[in-house]
Formats: C-alpha cells, structure tokens, sequence
C-alpha cells in the first residue's frame, strides 16, 4: 500500500504543471513555475484542514528496521552462553551426545523457550546461570517486539501522510478512488504460511529418519517444537539430530513469530485505510461547506470559527441571542454578529 502511494504522488508530481500548495495566510503560493509571479492566497487557509498541509516529519523513515545490530546482540549472547554452559558441562545432567554441540543445543532451546528438558542444570551454579541466560533472553525478545511495533506504527504514519499529500497533488476525489482501488497485501503472510509448512516437512522428515521416531511421534514433536511448548517427552537425542535442531529450532520459530507480525500488519493496513478514507472523506466534507458558506458577491470569506457557530445555530445548540451577549464584551452590535456567520442562503449556494 505504501509502495503504491509513493508512485501514485510521483505520477502527480511529473504531471502536474502548476501546483498550488496550501499555505498560511500571508504566505505566497508555491507553483511550479519559478518565473511566476508570487501571489498571496487567503481562500485557501479558509477552506483547507489543517491535515492535508501536513508535510513528511524527517524523522519517519519508510526503511526497515536495522536488525544488524540486534543480531550482534543475539550472536554475543549465544555465543557467552554456549561457552558458559561448555565450562560447566559436567553440572548438566541428561542424555549427551557432543559437549559442544549439547552447550550450543542448550542454549538455543533454552533462548527459544522450547524447553525439551532433556538437558538441565544440576548445580546451584548452573541453575543460576540459566536464570541469568532465560531472563537476558527475554529482554532480547522484548527488543525484538519493540521493534516490530516500530515498524507498524512507521508504516502506518507513512501511508498516512503520503495519502494526505496524494490528495493534495491529484485531488481527494481522485485521492479516494486511487485508495478503494487499492488491495491489502497477503503475500507476506502466504510467503511465512509456506516456510513454515516447509520447515515442518523438513522437521518431520529427520525425526523420522535420523531419530527413528514413528510419523506420529514426529509430527507431535514437530508441532510442540515450532510452537515453542517443547513437552520433553520427544526430542533430539542423536549428535547430528541435535545439530540439525540447533538451526531447524531458531528458524522455525523465527517464521512462526513472522507469521504473526506479517498478519498484524495486514490488520494495520486495513484499520489505517479505514483511518485515510475517514481523514480525507472529512476534508473534502469540511472544504465543501466552508466554500458554500463564503459569499462571493459581497466578497466576504468565512472561517472555520464562523462556521462552527453557525452549525451550532443550525443544529439548535445555541440562539442567535446567546452569540449577541457574548459578543457585547467585545462592542460588536447585532448587526456585526449577524455577519460573522454565514446566512442559510449563502450555505445553499
């Protein structure tokens, strides 16, 4: 959607040989052309909102989040672990294969909150140390969350200011229809669907072959795996099975978290189109009225404070009296009050 929008506003931008941007009152009007004469334009302060003069703030960025430095934390982390747990292997205690490979195996079923337990802590050393280990992985997954909410909420600032300034170059009649003609992209959540499926085959396919258990074992195994429950009564327990599940168990869990990130960002797309029609369906709504509302034959130009008071006064909510008395502290007569707000007439026209 994003996407889309960028090359949507490039398109105006090329095409458009005179563009007048919404200014400040006081301000000159901003064209193409700059040979042109500078104009100064009060119309347009009246009768635009102040959303659709909105400009990019510099400090949102369309660009993916830096997980380079996330995955030096992550591979620091690993890496002190599995050599802490090496140095005490011999106050862990269940099936071994590989010191190594059990240090390494241990410390990514443990960052992975699988927990098979067929590898625990024996001594109060080590039992402290897997504390340590759990509680500074948690706070690294917390790292992880935040910057996926980042990246939503970066996303959804974006395609709502490039919404706002495609309405501003084409117009938010056009703005609108370019909007409903665009679709919610699903392939992300497909692409994760797929790696998943393809990571279960693959789990199932070396439990069965390389640990030997039966095709119900595996795919039970599989799933309590993947979806990080780890029950224990099924695991790895070969050296090469352990190896394969040191990659097999970081990436499988890494798609099912995708999977959720991709599906929340599919229902952020949605809630922020809802949000960009509503924004800009309330512009054109808000402009309308307020142009209705300026007489053009007694040159008078109302603003958005008039025009508040007079739906106040066409919805009943105050009298034509309660504005004369508060405007009496101010030494306006009846007859200045009258014309700060438009007359039914000119809101038909």
């Amino acid at each position: 959607m994003l996407g889309r929008f960028n090359s949507i506003i490039a398109m105006a931008s090329n095409g458009a040989k005179q563009v007048k941007l919404p200014t400040a009152a006081g301000s000159p009007t901003l064209t193409n052309d700059e040979n042109a004469p500078k104009k100064i334009s009060f119309q347009s302060c009246k009768t635009t909102s102040v959303a659709a003069n909105c400009v990019p703030p510099s400090t949102i960025r369309s660009d993916l989040p830096d997980l380079k430095r996330l995955g030096i934390y992550f591979g620091i982390y690993m890496g002190v672990g599995t050599t802490s747990f090496y140095a005490l292997k011999n106050d862990i205690r269940g099936h071994k294969t590989n010191d190594f490979i059990d240090s390494l195996y241990l410390c990514v079923v443990s960052m992975t909150t699988v927990g098979y337990g067929d590898l625990v802590p024996h001594s109060f050393l080590t039992q402290l140390l897997c504390s340590v280990f759990i509680t500074v992985g948690m706070c690294l997954f917390g790292i992880v969350v935040k910057i996926a909410a980042k990246y939503l909420v970066v996303k959804q600032q974006m395609v709502m200011v490039n919404a706002l300034h495609m309405a501003r170059k084409i117009g938010p009649t056009e703005a609108l229809k370019e909007i409903e003609s665009l679709k919610i992209n699903y392939n992300k959540c497909l692409i994760s669907l797929i790696a998943m499926a393809v990571h279960f085959v693959i789990g199932i396919f070396v439990l069965v072959t390389v640990e030997g258990m039966d095709f119900t074992d595996a795919i039970y195994c599989a799933c309590s795996t993947m979806t990080t429950v780890g029950f224990g009564d099924e695991s790895f327990s070969s050296e090469f099975g352990r190896m394969f599940g040191v990659v097999w168990i970081t990436t499988s869990t890494s798609c099912l978290g995708q999977l959720f990130l991709y599906i929340a960002e599919v229902y952020t797309d949605i809630e922020t189109r809802k949000l960009v029609k509503w924004v800009i369906s309330s512009n054109i709504i808000a402009k309308k009225n307020l142009e209705a509302a300026d007489n053009v034959e007694d040159d008078k130009v109302y603003g958005a404070a008039d025009f508040i008071l007079y739906k106040l006064q066409e919805m009943g909510k105050i009298k034509q009296e309660d504005i004369s008395v508060a405007m009496k502290d101010l030494d306006v007569d009846d007859q200045s009050v009258s014309d700060l707000i438009p007359t039914q007439s000119s809101q038909k026209k």
